[in-house]
């Protein structure tokens, strides 16, 4: 029998879950606490059950899916690791790496997948990046930009990190295989007091490589992409249209100032993705109930990403209380 999952939080995000899961023929039902929120699923969803508690999808559900706002993440996720079933929560996992920690420890204790909303890493395009990577496409990756920049939602209980950069974050590790060694952070909080609405990350990772992510929710257009630059070559991700451009540009090789002018043999469009980033996210949480696999993005992935917000948040954090910074 296939497996059946619940969907806890019918939000801006949450009612994409159920949509998706209800074309899979994989809903089992919907747990929202906001009457008005249940009245519109059950008029969009007919027949397909609603409750007001978690408790009650236990009985009828293999997994449980947690799109409910952040501070809710890790109790919610915990409640159904410790019920036996499967979880998917929406990014970030939760709002530090003790609670990360802690649910992969329930997971590994239930013996039931826990998989991390990382979006981006279910992106064709970003799979076909990584392979591209693997293969030596651009040689030696040295540096990765990632852009997030939009006119776009602005919110008032948490800052631009914790909303945007997770995905980002989570896309990062993978394609540099792994968690970086050190993070600074810096940023603005112009529009709200103590919140930050523009942010700046610089990573350094192992080898001499590193990587640079800007987020901004206040921006004149939306800019949302990726570029890797290596020693043979450079590749841009352009989010919006799924594609993957190969720039053969490079550095002469040898000393300088020779071995430093510039080599530019033209680019190519070499890749463009196809298929729905959420279907395919929730396809392979359901392949997952089904053959006890570890996610792509798993619980430990998870730790890491939530590890490195965590760290960058207490410097931001820092930044707007220099007294404090100088005292500690």
């Amino acid at each position: 029998m296939s497996p059946l999952v619940a969907v806890v939080g019918c939000g801006a995000w949450g009612r994409n879950h159920v949509r998706t899961f209800h074309e899979l023929g994989a809903l089992a039902g919907v747990v929202e606490v906001m009457p008005a929120l249940r009245e519109k699923i059950r008029a969009d969803y007919p027949g397909v059950p609603v409750w007001s508690s978690l408790e009650q999808a236990f009985a009828h559900a293999d997994g449980i899916v947690v799109a409910t706002p952040a501070p809710s993440h890790a109790a919610l996720a915990g409640r159904a690791l410790l019920a036996g079933k499967g979880v998917l929560v929406e990014k970030p996992m939760t709002l530090d790496t003790r609670q990360a920690k802690e649910l992969v420890g329930l997971a590994a204790g239930a013996g039931r997948p826990l998989m991390v909303g990382h979006l981006l890493m279910y992106q064709p395009a970003i799979r076909e990046l990584k392979r591209l990577l693997e293969t030596g496409a651009v040689g030696r990756v040295l540096r990765i930009h990632q852009e997030r920049l939009n006119h776009g939602r602005v919110r008032n209980t948490e800052n631009v990190l914790w909303s945007l950069a997770p995905h980002d974050v989570a896309v990062l590790c993978l394609l540099m295989g792994g968690a970086p060694r050190t993070v600074r952070a810096s940023g603005a909080a112009f529009l709200q007091s103590g919140i930050h609405d523009d942010i700046h990350l610089e990573f350094a990772f192992r080898a001499g490589r590193s990587a640079h992510i800007h987020s901004a929710w206040y921006w004149p257009g939306k800019r949302r992409g990726l570029r890797v630059l290596g020693d043979q070559g450079m590749i841009a991700y352009n989010e919006s249209d799924q594609s993957l451009t190969l720039h053969r540009k490079r550095l002469k090789g040898g000393d300088p100032p020779a071995g430093l002018a510039p080599v530019d043999e033209g680019s190519e469009r070499i890749y463009e993705g196809q298929g729905d980033p959420l279907r395919l996210e929730d396809q392979h949480f359901l392949d997952c109930l089904a053959s006890g696999a570890a996610p792509l993005s798993d619980g430990h992935s998870g730790v890491e990403v939530v590890r490195v917000l965590e760290e960058a948040d207490a410097q931001l954090r820092q930044d707007l209380n220099p007294t404090a910074k100088e005292t500690a």
